[in-house]
Protein backbone atom coordinates (compact mmCIF):
# COMPACT_ATOMS: atom_id res chain seq x y z
CA UNK A 1 0.00 0.00 0.00
CA UNK A 2 1.38 3.41 -1.08
CA UNK A 3 0.75 6.77 0.11
CA UNK A 4 -0.95 9.19 -2.28
CA UNK A 5 0.83 12.20 -3.77
CA UNK A 6 3.78 10.09 -3.13
CA UNK A 7 6.62 10.56 -6.52
CA UNK A 8 8.98 7.55 -6.87
CA UNK A 9 12.36 8.69 -7.77
CA UNK A 10 13.43 7.77 -11.13
CA UNK A 11 16.90 4.88 -10.38
CA UNK A 12 19.19 6.11 -13.34
CA UNK A 13 21.62 3.06 -14.90
CA UNK A 14 24.75 3.90 -14.24
CA UNK A 15 26.97 6.53 -15.52
CA UNK A 16 28.64 5.62 -18.86
CA UNK A 17 32.08 7.15 -17.27
CA UNK A 18 35.20 8.95 -19.17
CA UNK A 19 36.96 5.46 -20.57
CA UNK A 20 33.53 4.06 -22.00
CA UNK A 21 33.04 7.09 -23.76
CA UNK A 22 36.02 7.69 -25.00
CA UNK A 23 36.05 4.28 -27.00
CA UNK A 24 32.69 4.89 -28.07
CA UNK A 25 33.84 8.46 -29.43
CA UNK A 26 36.28 6.77 -31.38
CA UNK A 27 34.83 4.30 -32.45
CA UNK A 28 32.64 6.90 -34.24
CA UNK A 29 35.26 8.57 -35.36
CA UNK A 30 36.50 5.68 -36.98
CA UNK A 31 33.17 5.24 -38.85
CA UNK A 32 33.40 9.13 -40.10
CA UNK A 33 36.71 8.51 -41.37
CA UNK A 34 36.50 5.69 -43.20
CA UNK A 35 33.49 7.34 -45.07
CA UNK A 36 34.93 10.43 -45.49
CA UNK A 37 38.00 9.33 -46.97
CA UNK A 38 36.44 6.71 -49.20
CA UNK A 39 34.21 9.78 -50.86
CA UNK A 40 37.42 11.84 -51.19
CA UNK A 41 39.17 9.06 -53.04
CA UNK A 42 36.32 8.59 -55.08
CA UNK A 43 36.21 12.73 -55.92
CA UNK A 44 39.85 12.63 -56.44
CA UNK A 45 40.22 10.44 -59.48
CA UNK A 46 36.49 11.85 -60.88
CA UNK A 47 37.86 15.57 -60.40
CA UNK A 48 41.70 14.60 -61.23
CA UNK A 49 43.30 16.19 -58.31
CA UNK A 50 40.88 19.02 -58.43
CA UNK A 51 39.38 17.61 -54.50
CA UNK A 52 41.89 16.35 -52.17
CA UNK A 53 41.26 16.07 -47.95
CA UNK A 54 43.36 16.13 -45.10
CA UNK A 55 41.38 14.23 -41.81
CA UNK A 56 43.29 13.79 -38.46
CA UNK A 57 44.77 10.72 -39.32
CA UNK A 58 47.01 10.95 -42.41
CA UNK A 59 48.95 8.11 -43.86
CA UNK A 60 51.58 10.58 -45.90
CA UNK A 61 54.60 9.06 -48.00
CA UNK A 62 57.15 11.30 -49.76
CA UNK A 63 60.06 10.66 -51.98
CA UNK A 64 62.86 13.32 -53.80
CA UNK A 65 62.21 14.51 -56.62
CA UNK A 66 63.86 16.91 -59.20
CA UNK A 67 61.71 18.98 -61.02
CA UNK A 68 62.21 22.23 -63.54
CA UNK A 69 60.05 25.24 -63.91
CA UNK A 70 57.09 25.56 -65.85
CA UNK A 71 55.75 29.13 -67.28
CA UNK A 72 56.68 32.44 -65.11
CA UNK A 73 57.78 30.02 -62.01
CA UNK A 74 61.15 29.28 -61.14
CA UNK A 75 61.17 26.33 -59.69
CA UNK A 76 64.58 25.38 -60.10
CA UNK A 77 66.40 26.59 -56.92
CA UNK A 78 64.08 24.47 -54.92
CA UNK A 79 64.55 20.77 -53.03
CA UNK A 80 61.57 18.68 -53.85
CA UNK A 81 59.40 16.22 -52.55
CA UNK A 82 56.55 14.52 -53.84
CA UNK A 83 54.30 13.92 -51.34
CA UNK A 84 50.93 11.29 -51.41
CA UNK A 85 48.47 10.54 -48.62
CA UNK A 86 46.22 7.46 -49.57
CA UNK A 87 42.94 5.55 -48.64
CA UNK A 88 43.62 1.35 -49.13
CA UNK A 89 46.08 2.32 -51.70
CA UNK A 90 43.23 5.01 -53.44
CA UNK A 91 45.27 8.57 -53.53
CA UNK A 92 43.18 11.46 -51.70
CA UNK A 93 45.99 14.14 -52.24
CA UNK A 94 49.40 14.51 -54.07
CA UNK A 95 51.18 17.41 -53.89
CA UNK A 96 54.86 18.73 -54.48
CA UNK A 97 56.64 20.05 -52.07
CA UNK A 98 59.62 22.05 -52.40
CA UNK A 99 62.03 24.28 -50.01
CA UNK A 100 64.30 27.15 -50.69
CA UNK A 101 67.32 28.88 -48.50
CA UNK A 102 68.44 32.13 -50.08
CA UNK A 103 72.23 32.04 -49.62
CA UNK A 104 72.63 35.51 -48.43
CA UNK A 105 69.97 36.63 -45.74
CA UNK A 106 69.59 31.83 -45.28
CA UNK A 107 65.74 32.90 -45.19
CA UNK A 108 63.95 29.41 -45.82
CA UNK A 109 60.84 29.91 -48.35
CA UNK A 110 58.93 26.46 -49.10
CA UNK A 111 56.35 26.17 -51.75
CA UNK A 112 53.65 23.63 -52.40
CA UNK A 113 51.99 22.88 -55.43
CA UNK A 114 49.01 20.29 -56.22
CA UNK A 115 49.37 17.33 -58.78
CA UNK A 116 46.89 15.97 -61.13
CA UNK A 117 46.71 11.95 -61.22
CA UNK A 118 49.49 11.63 -63.62
CA UNK A 119 51.51 13.76 -61.62
CA UNK A 120 51.25 16.67 -63.15
CA UNK A 121 51.04 20.57 -62.07
CA UNK A 122 47.64 21.96 -61.42
CA UNK A 123 45.74 24.85 -59.64
CA UNK A 124 45.34 24.20 -55.95
CA UNK A 125 42.78 21.76 -55.48
CA UNK A 126 39.79 22.21 -52.65
CA UNK A 127 40.55 20.53 -49.32
CA UNK A 128 37.59 19.19 -47.87
CA UNK A 129 39.95 18.63 -44.25
CA UNK A 130 37.40 20.83 -42.67
CA UNK A 131 34.43 19.17 -43.11
CA UNK A 132 35.39 16.46 -40.63
CA UNK A 133 33.58 17.92 -37.52
CA UNK A 134 30.89 18.78 -39.90
CA UNK A 135 30.15 15.16 -41.21
CA UNK A 136 30.81 14.15 -37.34
CA UNK A 137 28.07 16.68 -35.75
CA UNK A 138 25.95 15.81 -38.40
CA UNK A 139 26.33 11.96 -38.04
CA UNK A 140 25.73 11.99 -34.46
CA UNK A 141 22.85 14.11 -34.49
CA UNK A 142 21.07 11.84 -36.68
CA UNK A 143 22.10 8.98 -34.87
CA UNK A 144 20.92 9.81 -31.49
CA UNK A 145 18.14 11.91 -32.46
CA UNK A 146 16.71 8.42 -34.18
CA UNK A 147 17.92 6.07 -31.92
CA UNK A 148 19.70 7.57 -28.67
CA UNK A 149 22.96 6.00 -29.48
CA UNK A 150 25.62 6.29 -32.39
CA UNK A 151 27.28 3.41 -33.27
CA UNK A 152 29.88 3.58 -30.88
CA UNK A 153 27.51 4.26 -28.04
CA UNK A 154 25.75 0.97 -29.72
CA UNK A 155 29.03 -1.09 -29.19
CA UNK A 156 29.32 0.15 -25.56
CA UNK A 157 26.38 0.11 -24.49
CA UNK A 158 25.66 3.52 -23.58
CA UNK A 159 22.31 5.28 -24.50
CA UNK A 160 21.69 9.09 -24.23
CA UNK A 161 18.88 9.59 -22.02
CA UNK A 162 16.47 12.69 -22.02
CA UNK A 163 16.59 13.09 -18.45
CA UNK A 164 12.72 14.22 -18.45
CA UNK A 165 11.50 11.29 -20.16
CA UNK A 166 14.47 8.53 -19.68
CA UNK A 167 12.15 5.99 -21.23
CA UNK A 168 12.07 7.39 -24.88
CA UNK A 169 14.30 5.94 -27.32
CA UNK A 170 15.55 8.75 -29.67
CA UNK A 171 16.11 12.72 -28.82
CA UNK A 172 13.88 15.41 -29.18
CA UNK A 173 15.11 17.30 -32.47
CA UNK A 174 16.04 20.86 -30.61
CA UNK A 175 17.61 18.65 -27.88
CA UNK A 176 19.55 16.44 -30.54
CA UNK A 177 20.85 19.93 -32.32
CA UNK A 178 21.29 21.19 -29.00
CA UNK A 179 23.83 18.61 -27.92
CA UNK A 180 25.48 18.65 -30.74
CA UNK A 181 26.15 22.11 -31.42
CA UNK A 182 27.83 22.89 -27.79
CA UNK A 183 29.39 19.69 -27.73
CA UNK A 184 31.20 20.84 -30.50
CA UNK A 185 31.60 24.33 -30.25
CA UNK A 186 35.07 24.80 -29.09
CA UNK A 187 36.03 23.04 -32.81
CA UNK A 188 33.70 25.78 -34.76
CA UNK A 189 36.26 28.56 -34.88
CA UNK A 190 39.19 25.83 -36.49
CA UNK A 191 35.99 25.00 -39.26
CA UNK A 192 35.33 28.41 -39.70
CA UNK A 193 39.10 28.76 -40.40
CA UNK A 194 39.98 25.85 -42.47
CA UNK A 195 36.99 26.48 -44.49
CA UNK A 196 37.61 29.73 -45.15
CA UNK A 197 41.12 29.21 -46.43
CA UNK A 198 40.35 25.69 -48.72
CA UNK A 199 38.21 28.33 -50.46
CA UNK A 200 40.55 31.28 -50.58
CA UNK A 201 43.14 29.11 -51.70
CA UNK A 202 40.64 26.72 -54.20
CA UNK A 203 41.73 27.32 -58.15
CA UNK A 204 44.62 29.65 -57.50
CA UNK A 205 48.32 29.54 -58.53
CA UNK A 206 50.78 28.18 -56.53
CA UNK A 207 53.05 30.53 -54.95
CA UNK A 208 55.64 30.92 -52.05
CA UNK A 209 54.21 30.50 -48.36
CA UNK A 210 54.73 33.93 -47.28
CA UNK A 211 56.17 34.67 -43.55
CA UNK A 212 52.90 35.06 -41.51
CA UNK A 213 51.56 38.42 -39.48
CA UNK A 214 51.62 37.93 -35.34
CA UNK A 215 48.09 38.82 -35.96
CA UNK A 216 47.52 35.42 -38.22
CA UNK A 217 50.06 33.95 -35.65
CA UNK A 218 47.68 34.97 -32.42
CA UNK A 219 44.24 33.47 -34.31
CA UNK A 220 45.99 30.31 -35.43
CA UNK A 221 47.35 29.62 -31.91
CA UNK A 222 43.65 30.80 -30.35
CA UNK A 223 42.03 28.42 -32.32
CA UNK A 224 44.36 25.90 -31.90
CA UNK A 225 43.99 26.26 -28.25
CA UNK A 226 40.55 26.26 -28.19
CA UNK A 227 39.88 23.40 -30.34
CA UNK A 228 42.25 20.88 -27.57
CA UNK A 229 41.10 23.01 -24.55
CA UNK A 230 37.72 21.64 -25.52
CA UNK A 231 37.52 18.55 -25.47
CA UNK A 232 40.41 18.26 -22.90
CA UNK A 233 37.77 20.12 -20.69
CA UNK A 234 34.65 17.71 -21.55
CA UNK A 235 37.04 14.69 -20.67
CA UNK A 236 38.00 16.42 -17.20
CA UNK A 237 34.41 17.06 -16.46
CA UNK A 238 33.00 13.09 -17.16
CA UNK A 239 36.08 12.19 -15.44
CA UNK A 240 35.04 14.06 -12.10
CA UNK A 241 31.67 12.61 -12.39
CA UNK A 242 29.69 15.29 -13.93
CA UNK A 243 27.62 16.24 -16.65
CA UNK A 244 30.01 17.79 -19.26
CA UNK A 245 28.40 20.87 -20.80
CA UNK A 246 26.80 19.62 -23.98
CA UNK A 247 24.70 17.10 -21.63
CA UNK A 248 23.32 20.25 -18.97
CA UNK A 249 22.41 22.42 -21.83
CA UNK A 250 20.70 19.20 -23.80
CA UNK A 251 18.93 18.72 -20.69
CA UNK A 252 20.36 14.77 -21.55
CA UNK A 253 22.39 12.19 -19.68
CA UNK A 254 24.68 9.21 -20.96
CA UNK A 255 24.17 6.14 -18.85
CA UNK A 256 25.13 2.10 -19.40
CA UNK A 257 22.27 0.27 -21.40
CA UNK A 258 21.31 -1.88 -18.49
CA UNK A 259 20.32 -5.70 -19.73
CA UNK A 260 17.41 -5.66 -17.70
CA UNK A 261 15.80 -2.52 -18.80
Amino acid sequence: MTDEGVEFAVTWPRPGGLWRRLFASLIDYLVIFVALYALVAALFLMTDGGVKGNFWLNWKTCQSASLKGTGDLSLSRYDWQVCATSFFGFPVARWAAGTSTDPQSKAVSTLSIDLDSNGNFRTAALDLGFLKVLVLATYLLVMEGAFSRSLGKGVLALFVHDELDWHREGLALQKAVRRQVVKFLGYLPATLVGAFFAFQTWKTVPAPILNYSRLEIVIAFTVSALAFLWPCWIALTIALGNEPIHDRVAGTTVRVLETDQ
